[in-house]
């Protein structure tokens, strides 16, 4: 190897692998050690708290016989005392438990008799602390806790060592019992592992070294060998580029994901030029996804062939069947791909698939982040003149600004304002900007997905948005012509032609798309909230559309009211098998007004279910729909149902009324539901029973595991072996929404409580990680089912077939219940109830 390329293989190889040993021992003893010596000691504080509870539990134990009068309570506290007094533990079976009552008195002391009965509130350790107070003041504030101090090692009086004690009141006897470790025997532990972590820091150098030697020799042998390769590349270029030239159809060469040739008859067909064609990538000239391509390659010694289209020159799509070859290009994998344009004939006998992939292109697209396109606002404050305002964006080249008062912002001007409402109507420039402000603001979350901000340009006719970050704070701006470009994608398009449907019937065919959409999506990879998101759009707009025709029909209502829906609708959580679930909320009235409201809105309610079923969303079995005159009620009526509910000590009741909780706006006036969810989190207040009830519901579930660990299934059909997956994802949704409603959130969607839940650190980071993954899992399989349920003629549900899964798919799902299991506990600290 010559000496400068030695040179840099030192610098880029053996200099970097020599810090990196170096960081790596210094992070053993930085950050690795003081883990294990953290960790330790967690476990020790562990094991005494459990073995006091233990103890603990003996002298409740005695205390139930006092309770049954068996015997006194003299009787049982001498009991209790002997029994505990002979307890033993630890490697030499010698660490014990002690105990004192609250004055402090000693009880109890199997190594030092002598203090037994005496008053301890003098008693200090050699460091004066005075160590039985501590533990009564411990005892008397939180029930429990550690205490630490000097103490005799064991039965040796004559050894004075740290000690680390945990201790637990027994209220009704007034007793403390406590149990400790000696720290000297943490630290001994520790400087074990100390040992073997410099051992091992020692053999891992040794070996780095020797493989850095082997690494070193064996470069210069590739340094020959690459110089041999390359006079080999050089014949094989030739041959293959008399190839690709010799082709009757347009032919391209890659290796890897470069083009390194391409023909005449290529050329013609996509109409750019050689050096052009060079310098694209696959995806710039087709539509197809090359990855997804070479992924496809099972044998290969065969070709994978698909249709897709070209990207002509001149903003031109054609029709053409590819075939891909794979080839051995000098020691590396190349590709051939043969381009045929497909006959006019063959383009309309192919048109539906054609479409079908169109719409999961653009589908694909429109489910991105608008955080690309966020740009930041420009700002003024209230006092700023009109001339002053347009010479800011003037100078900083911006066609929008914020006013803002304080640090709020309250108002909105663009150039239109300037032109419309300052020349045009002549006004003064001096005057405020206040004056031809537009108020309040529109906003979006800074996490909405690109067609959810179309959706609001269309419906507000408005040229620029404010975005919020995670705290509802502006930070941002995106304007209509940024994202002009996607107004056609299939997402507004359908919903788009809701808007315009004039007949149920119309309504029905575009609900029958949803699972086209939704197939596309799955086959696309997409996560499951950005398919659930998209369907929960398509369904409001259809309500809406429903209930506009409707109220076309049979008049205006006699009052200001909101269309509320809940359960998975009102999570924005739908799949192709769902019911309705949905009310109607008007607004309080008296007399012969409130039951003309009644007698509208039950009208009103029973024609939008019917026409709903009608599309394509089932009756609710349970009638929880607006055309039941119960779930037709005035805004007071609804805040007592739902006081109700939470006052309940009925865990049924709880249990059946869990789905109200999810309630959303999708029609009316908002405030209704707005004031709903505001006397709902007040009404939550201190109700501990009803969160009980509601945690039991989710612990009461029992995965549907033998006792070996295998799936079981109480729905058996044939050679299926089947799951309902709804029953599944209930707890997961119950634990979170339990979460979400104590803590007054306002989200209705599961995984953006989950998220709020983690931003306000009231679950874990690994908690929100793995939920969020189990909860998308289960939903895949959910869709992924109903698809297949749709594609084979037979109506969509929540049942899968076990034996169709994999086994990783199936170990996932056994995974999952152990993720339930950790929920269950952490309800069963969190909510402990108070019945």
């Amino acid at each position: 190897m010559p000496g400068k390329d030695l040179h840099k293989f030192y610098l880029s190889i053996v200099f970097p692998s020599i810090a990196a040993i170096g960081l790596f021992i210094l992070s053993m003893f930085i950050f690795i050690l003081p883990y294990f010596e953290q960790n330790i000691m967690d476990k020790k504080k562990e094991m005494i708290s459990e073995l006091t509870n233990t103890a603990w539990s003996l002298l409740e134990e005695f205390d139930n016989e006092t309770l049954n009068e068996n015997i006194t309570r003299e009787e049982a506290q001498l009991a209790a005392v002997a029994k505990i007094e002979q307890i033993r533990y630890g490697a030499e079976n010698k660490d014990y438990f002690w105990i004192i009552d609250e004055h402090p008195i000693m009880i109890m002391h199997p190594y030092r008799p002598e203090l037994i009965l005496k008053d301890l509130t003098d008693y200090k350790d050699p460091n004066g602390k005075k160590l039985f107070v501590e533990a009564t003041k411990l005892v008397d504030q939180d029930g429990e806790g550690f205490i630490d101090y000097m103490w005799q090692w064991k039965d040796d009086s004559t050894r004075i060592v740290p000690k680390l004690s945990y201790v637990r009141g027994y209220k009704p006897w007034g007793w403390i019992i406590g149990t400790g470790i000696y720290l000297e025997d943490v630290n001994e532990e520790i400087k074990t592992i100390r040992k073997r972590l410099v051992n091992i820091s020692l053999l891992i150098t040794l070996f780095i070294s020797v493989v850095l030697s082997f690494v070193i020799r064996q470069s210069l042998n590739i340094e020959n060998k690459r110089k041999s390769a390359e006079s080999e590349l050089l014949l094989s270029k030739q041959k293959y580029k008399s190839l690709v030239e010799a082709s009757t159809e347009g032919t391209l060469m890659f290796l890897g994901k470069n083009i390194i040739f391409s023909n005449i008859k290529f050329s013609n067909l996509i109409g750019f030029d050689s050096a052009k064609i060079m310098s694209m990538k696959f995806e710039e000239m087709f539509t197809a996804d090359w990855d997804l391509i070479l992924s496809s390659f099972n044998d290969k010694k065969r070709s994978v062939s698909l249709e897709t289209r070209i990207k002509c020159s001149g903003d031109v799509e054609k029709e053409v069947i590819i075939s891909v070859s794979q080839i051995q290009y000098a020691g590396d994998q190349g590709y051939i791909v043969v381009v045929k344009e497909i006959s006019h004939e063959e383009q309309l006998e192919k048109e539906t698939e054609h479409l079908a992939q169109e719409l999961q292109t653009s589908l694909l697209l429109m489910n991105q982040s608008i955080k690309p396109l966020i740009n930041e606002p420009l700002k003024c404050s209230v006092d700023t003149s009109i001339h002053d305002a347009a010479a800011l964006m003037t100078r900083k080249q911006r066609d929008v600004l914020f006013i803002q008062r304080e640090k709020s912002i309250i108002g909105v001007i663009n150039d239109s304002d300037l032109k419309k409402r300052v020349l045009a109507e002549d006004l003064d420039a001096r005057k405020s900007v206040m004056e031809i402000m537009t108020s309040p603001v529109k906003t979006i979350s800074g996490n909405a997905l690109l067609y959810e901000a179309i959706l609001v340009f269309k419906n507000n006719n408005i040229s620029h948005l404010a975005t919020k970050n995670e705290k509802g704070i502006v930070d941002g701006v995106i304007s209509y012509e940024d994202i002009t470009g996607m107004q056609q994608n299939s997402v507004s398009y359908i919903i788009k032609e809701v808007e315009i449907s004039e007949d149920v019937e119309q309504l029905r065919k575009i609900h029958n798309r949803v699972p086209v959409l939704v197939n596309a999506l799955l086959e696309s990879g997409d996560k499951t909230q950005n398919i659930t998101r998209i369907i929960t759009s398509i369904s409001d707009a259809i309500v809406d559309r429903i209930i506009a025709l409707e109220i076309e029909n049979i008049g205006p209502p006699p009052c200001e009211f909101a269309f509320m829906v809940m359960g998975s609708e009102g999570r924005m959580e739908q799949t192709l098998s769902t019911d309705q679930d949905n009310a109607i909320i008007f607004e309080n009235l008296k007399g012969k007004k409130l039951d003309e409201a009644r007698e509208y809105f039950l009208k009103l309610g029973r024609q939008v279910s019917h026409h709903l079923n009608e599309v394509g969303y089932k009756f609710c079995d349970g009638e929880i729909m607006a055309s039941n005159p119960k779930w037709s009620q005035s805004l007071s009526v609804w805040k007592k149902y739902f006081s109700e509910w939470i006052n309940s000590s009925d865990p049924q009741s709880i249990l059946e009324a869990s789905i109200f909780f999810d309630f959303r706006c999708v029609y009316g006036k908002k405030g209704f539901v707005n004031k709903l969810r505001q006397h709902v989190n007040k009404a939550l207040d201190g109700k501990s029973v009803f969160f009980y009830h509601l945690a039991q519901s989710v612990v009461k579930f029992k995965p549907p595991l033998s006792f070996t660990g295998k799936i079981i299934s109480k729905n058996h059909s044939g050679d299926h072996l089947n799951l309902d997956i709804k029953k599944i994802i209930f707890p997961i949704v119950g634990f979170i929404r339990l979460y979400a409603l104590n803590n007054k959130l306002d989200e209705t969607n599961t995984l953006q409580r989950l998220r709020q839940l983690h931003l306000q650190e009231i679950i874990t980071k690994a908690m929100y990680d793995e939920l969020v993954l189990s909860y998308n899992y289960l939903m895949h399989l959910r869709f992924r089912f109903q698809a297949k349920s749709i594609l084979e003629n037979r109506l969509p549900d929540n049942i899968i077939d076990l034996n169709k899964l994999t086994h990783i798919e199936v170990g996932t799902l056994k995974k999952i219940f152990s993720e339930i299991g950790d929920l269950q506990t952490k309800l069963n600290f969190d909510f402990k109830g108070t019945m």
